[in-house]
């Protein structure tokens, strides 16, 4: 929900908002809304009221009247909408006179008569510029008679007015409101009840206090039960994640990554929140590309003016004593203890307290007590940004002086617990003296920020204490510090975030200090993390010396090492290719984590077994490897190898076409690598997401995930991972008739693979994908004889390295169709009677559809329809049953074929519609039009091109998730209900958005309640 401009005394925000900001969904007042659309239900039928909707400023009061007022207006009422003004406060009934002049200037003279009984002089009191002459006086009337007279004529008038329609009445700013408008207020609130009469009110609570008739107004109405009071309170994160997702129809972990950062700066403020959202749109930190927003990780943008003047209006009015106090909190921070403030203020006690009262009486601090301790929080972080910002340079540096020395010795012996709050202060100061404490705090903060496994800001720590240490001490002399951990965790930060090429150089130096210090070991388990590196990076020949180095140097007697890096060695020879020898190492490193029981040792060598076991056919012994590992990484806490241990099976699932294990295993995986905040991981785990979201038929989530996994996976020199999730999109759009598109990402590929002198030997499990990718590709065009020439290529490669499951995945079932097209059964002979041995070995489902649909279009070629009828709808049934829907719809295309020779129309017309649907739903177009000239041969008329399950062009998935969606269920439970990720149900519900062309879930949910119910 956002808000606009509440017309303060500050510039119109609104003036200088950026046009490229799409406009902002309602979300996050759905309980309010729900509560005055009962209101106004209740309000139609005859019994009025009156709602005072109150909170902070920009808090969305009047995007909520707005929304209200819409609604009562696209329902039939009238609708009188006035708000007051700080220069208006003197003016009587000025309140009344902006909302009812537009409503009384439209009726026209006779129907005001009526409307008043040919007693206009109240009405020309409230609205006198419509009316030529004064209201007429009445002879002996008192003023108080004459007051009474007015309030009773615009109450009567206002009543016979709704009798036509429901009158909704809005007046907001009651803060700024004449004594007399809240006087009639007051007298029309309480009349009624009797009316179809609503009136809704606002007001900003923090300008409120100086008016006191409104606060007597307040109280009386609501002591009357003539009123009802609506506070709003801040958005919390969960509505800012749901805005941010249908702002800008970004996927849910984008969503929840901006929503936090923008809550941390906003405290869930909506005017804020938008002007926030507004710079970082206008800054370029959030650009759209080609439909797709990036720049989910940008840092807060400069502070926009809007803000800027609609805080420091505020601040402005502060006593200089307590503009003081506010100003010493600002440097220490938003949420500040009671004794901190005593403790680095100086002044007594007494003082401090009076300050305090101030500020929260100006509603600048908040306060509340937890444990005992009572603590300051300001209203919003952005006022302590403007507080701090308008101190000086000089000044700022003296304060975090003061205030780190005076925080320090107040946490004693737990200073290192406020490491990160200390070195903050240190490092600021820039006095002498204190720099060697702001690089041994920024180190400790660093060091636990890398436990907690927040890699972002531990690199930040480290990097600056780094950078303190060579700037302060280059010969390395100062003790504060312990150089080589703090090189060596920030090389590790640096490698969970995937920057190898500035993790690899810090290694370096963590090398040679070891080196200067002789401790082999160290030097051990440093080359290592180089080899990590390397095999990270796909430099397999780099990762092995290192380990080999590993070996050599320092393992002997630390076999705990020795085994993590025999199993570093294994992964990266079974990327490789060389499985005997991967299986050889594993086995050795197997042995020395059974003797050592060490659970995060075993859980490693465990993951690499089962990957071993899983590409060359022994799904039963890799399905064993991964429970034991995911036991033993729980138990050592090992998340990371958890993490890999998930999604080997997920691929374990692929490769055996079992839909269910890779949902589930996805899932978990998708779930590790946010709460490891590793980009890295959660590239990879988008590459499982794309290939299931490309076989169950959700090319749109695919499409969406592969155009953010792409760039992040270049941008972190992914040259293992790149190539496949090339191929993984461009498979998706060679589907949907992009061949050039599908080209262009192919071409990618192949040059990532060929700059590798020796790429066949290198990069196995990159390399068959490509190759099936160009088989695909070729076959689409026609160039079947290219395509098996680069097929057998890719076989060559399946046979070398020994993993059959490449070969069933994709190669196989291709080259079959290719030699199809020939008309060279015998080679395609040759393919299936491989394809189906190696299924059966490896029990891999998909690659026996694969088998039962060649025997069925060998049989077909053949002539033998009946036996071609009974395989082909097997192999359907089958294929969708994984699910592999795209490819199960064009076999029941063959099948209708058959069908119709055998004589059965009706059969073969269930078959094209169900083909139909299929290729409607993924924009199959080129499938689509095959599958509706078919249907015209067999004399029968193409369905739309609309999917019969949906509604309003809707997809059946779609149409599920707008239903659960409308009933205002999360992302999360609608994912869990139908067994999808939150994920693919985020991107699900970005194309219900621009299908129903609604911009909220609460439009939504309108939508739902008639449209998807019939």
């Amino acid at each position: 929900m956002h808000t606009k401009s509440e017309r303060h005394a500050t510039p119109d925000t609104n003036a200088t908002a950026s046009c490229r900001l799409p406009p902002l969904p309602f979300v996050g007042r759905q309980d309010e809304m729900r509560a005055l659309d009962a209101w106004m239900h209740q309000v139609a039928s005859g019994v009025g009221g009156t709602q005072i909707v109150t909170g902070a400023g920009g808090v969305g009061k009047t995007r909520l009247v707005n929304e209200l007022a819409a609604r009562a207006t696209k329902n039939g009422w009238t609708v009188a909408a006035g708000q007051g003004f700080p220069v208006e406060t003197g003016v009587p009934y000025a309140l009344f006179t902006d909302a009812l002049t537009p409503v009384i200037s439209a009726l026209g003279s006779s129907a005001l008569a009526v409307l008043t009984r040919g007693d206009s002089g109240a009405i020309a009191n409230i609205s006198p510029t419509l009316f030529q002459q004064k209201p007429a006086s009445h002879g002996g009337d008192s003023a108080g008679d004459a007051k009474a007279r007015l309030l009773w004529g615009v109450s009567q008038f206002l009543g016979q007015l709704a009798k036509q329609h429901p009158l909704l009445i809005v007046l907001e700013n009651l803060q700024w409101a004449d004594s007399s408008s809240l006087e009639l207020l007051h007298f029309i609130a309480r009349q009624a009840a009797t009316q179809r009469v609503a009136i809704l009110c606002t007001y900003n609570e923090e300008e409120a206090e100086a008016n006191h008739v409104l606060r007597s107004t307040e109280q009386s109405l609501l002591s009357l039960n003539a009123a009802h009071l609506v506070r709003l309170a801040p958005l919390p994160v969960g509505a800012l994640r749901l805005l941010v997702s249908e702002l800008f129809h970004t996927d849910a972990a984008s969503a929840q990554s901006l929503a936090l950062r923008l809550h941390s700066w906003t405290l869930g403020n909506p005017f804020f929140a938008e002007e926030m959202l507004k710079a970082l749109v206008d800054s370029g930190a959030l650009q759209e590309r080609a439909g797709v927003w990036n720049g989910w990780d940008a840092d807060a943008p400069g502070l926009p003016r809007s803000i800027r003047d609609a805080v420091t209006a505020r601040v402005d009015r502060l006593a200089e004593r307590t503009r003081s106090v506010a100003n010493l909190i600002a440097v220490i921070g938003t949420r500040v203890s009671h004794d901190a403030i005593v403790a680095v203020s100086g002044l007594p006690e007494r003082d401090v307290l009076a300050a305090l009262d101030d500020l929260r009486a100006h509603s600048v601090m908040t306060e509340d007590a937890k444990d005992g301790v009572v603590r300051y929080e300001f209203m919003h972080p952005l006022m302590r940004d403007v507080l701090y910002g308008a101190l000086g340079l000089a000044r700022r540096q003296l304060l975090h002086a003061t205030v780190a020395e005076a925080l320090e010795q107040q946490y004693g012996a737990q200073a290192s617990a406020h490491a990160d709050e200390l070195a903050y202060h240190f490092t600021r100061a820039q006095a002498r003296g204190v720099l060697s404490k702001a690089a041994r705090y920024l180190a400790e903060a660093g060091a636990n920020a890398l436990e907690r496994h927040a890699n972002r800001e531990a690199a930040d720590y480290l990097s600056a204490a780094l950078d303190q240490y060579d700037r302060e001490c280059p010969d390395g002399d100062d003790a504060s510090i312990d150089c080589d951990a703090v090189v060596e965790g920030l090389a590790r930060a640096r490698q969970r975030l995937g920057e190898y090429a500035v993790a690899t150089g810090l290694w370096e130096r963590a090398r040679e200090l070891a080196a200067r210090a002789a401790d082999t070991p160290r030097i051990a388990a440093i080359e290592r993390r180089l080899g990590l590196g390397a095999y990270w990076s796909g430099r397999y020949a780099d990762a092995l010396s290192h380990f080999g180095v590993a070996l050599t140097v320092g393992t002997g007697a630390d076999e705990s090492l020795r085994a993590r890096v025999l199993a570093a060695q294994a992964m990266t020879l079974h990327a490789l290719g060389d499985r005997d020898a991967a299986r050889g190492v594993v086995d050795d490193a197997l042995a020395v984590a059974t003797r050592l029981g060490d659970a995060g040792v075993l859980a490693r060598v465990l993951r690499t077994s089962l990957q071993l076991h899983l590409f060359v056919g022994d799904a039963e012994k890799a399905h064993v490897d991964a429970l034991r590992a995911i036991g033993f990484a729980a138990t050592a806490g090992e998340r990371g190898v958890e993490w890999s241990v998930h999604w080997a099976m997920a691929i374990v699932g692929g490769l055996t076409g079992d839909g269910a294990i890779v949902a589930e295993h996805l899932a978990k995986s998708e779930q590790l690598a946010d709460d490891l905040h590793s980009p890295v991981l959660g590239c990879w785990t988008a590459e499982i997401a794309i290939e299931y979201a490309a076989g169950i038929g959700d090319w749109d989530a695919g499409l969406a995930r592969a155009e953010q996994a792409i760039p992040l996976a270049r941008a972190l020199g992914q040259r293992v991972l790149l190539p496949r999730l090339l191929v993984w999109a461009a498979l998706i759009h060679l589907h949907r008739g992009a061949q050039a598109r599908a080209k262009e990402y192919l071409d990618e590929g192949w040059a990532l693979l060929s700059s590798d002198v020796v790429h066949h030997l290198r990069n196995v499990h990159s390399a068959v994908p490509v190759h099936a990718g160009l088989v695909a590709y070729h076959v689409s065009v026609s160039e079947h004889e290219r395509a098996l020439e680069i097929g057998e290529a890719g076989l060559a490669l399946v046979d070398r390295s020994g993993y059959v499951a490449w070969g069933i995945h994709r190669l196989l079932p291709k080259m079959i169709e290719a030699a199809l097209y020939l008309g060279d059964l015998g080679r395609a002979a040759r393919y299936l009677d491989r394809l189906r041995d190696d299924s059966i070995k490896l029990g891999h489902r998909l690659g026996l559809a694969w088998v039962d649909t060649g025997d069925a279009l060998i049989a077909m070629l053949r002539q033998d329809h009946q036996n071609a009828a009974v395989l082909l709808r097997r192999g359907a049934d089958a294929l969708d049953a994984v699910p592999w829907v795209f490819d199960a719809a064009r076999l029941r295309c063959k099948l209708a074929s058959v069908l119709t020779t055998l004589g059965d129309r009706d059969g073969a017309a269930r078959e094209l519609r169900r083909a139909h649907d299929v290729f409607v739903r993924l924009g199959a177009e080129a499938e689509l039009t095959y599958a509706r000239e078919l249907i015209r041969e067999r004399g029968f008329r193409p369905p739309a091109r609309a999917v019969s399950s949906g509604v309003a062009g809707l997809t059946g998935r779609e149409v599920d998730i707008a239903r659960l969606a409308g009933a205002h269920k999360s992302n999360k439970e609608i994912g869990a209900e139908l067994d999808i990720s939150p994920r693919t149900v985020s991107t699900h519900m970005s194309n219900i958005f621009a299908k129903l062309a609604v911009a909220s879930r609460g439009e939504l949910a309108d939508v739902a309640r008639t449209l998807l119910a019939r």
